[in-house]
């Protein structure tokens, strides 16, 4: 588990970074953030397995914006919930540890509110709770958005923002052994953010 402790580490410094919160032509900023998290596929054909219960993920982003429009962005996200049977919850927990980079659109307003969208692609490493040595990482593609209010005066901001996952769930040990449906995952929630024009 050292691996996605470093990545933590790394990006809870960019967790003091996340969606824009300013309306400069070009900053550097970064954010921390923080809400719910689950799927909205099942595991199997039959939709007996699935992780549609709520979890909660918490993480970080690091951006520059190029010019006024348009920004690009590098998040790590931590994920968490569990596997539920015919709707009941089993007690086994999944880990998830998302780091991906994408581009952002963003449209900056007078009055300090940017509504913003973004899209790329990334991995993520699957961990089940009380295992070791299963680890699995696949490719993931990512999309999503958000608003976000600058503070008049600062750098800092505040945002709300949704972010969805889609990557192929096969090749997995524990009890997952044996699912191979695409997996949609989606984390939604706000965080705080600081930028520093330049």
């Amino acid at each position: 588990m050292s691996f996605p402790r470093n990545i933590v580490g790394a990006l809870v410094l960019s967790a003091l970074l996340a969606a824009p919160a300013y309306a400069q032509n070009h900053a550097v900023w970064i954010a921390a953030k923080g809400g719910g998290f689950n799927a909205l596929t099942s595991l199997d054909s039959a939709g007996t397995a699935d992780f549609k219960k709520v979890g909660y993920d918490v993480g970080g982003a690091i951006g520059v914006d190029l010019q006024r429009y348009v920004a690009i962005r590098a998040d790590f996200s931590f994920a968490r919930n569990q596997l539920r049977s015919a709707g009941t919850p089993t007690g086994d927990r999944l880990n998830r540890f998302f780091y991906d980079a994408a581009v952002q659109l963003q449209l900056p307003t007078a009055i300090g509110v940017t509504p913003y969208v973004f899209a790329g692609g990334g991995a993520v490493t699957l961990h089940e709770v009380g295992t070791s040595g299963q680890n699995t990482t696949k490719a993931t593609g990512t999309a999503g958005l958000g608003v976000s209010y600058a503070v008049p005066g600062t750098g800092f901001g505040v945002f709300a923002e949704g972010q969805g996952w889609l990557y192929k769930a096969k090749d997995l040990g524990g009890s997952l052994a044996g699912y191979d449906k695409t997996q949609v995952e989606i984390a939604w929630g706000g965080g705080v953010s600081y930028g520093l024009p330049f």
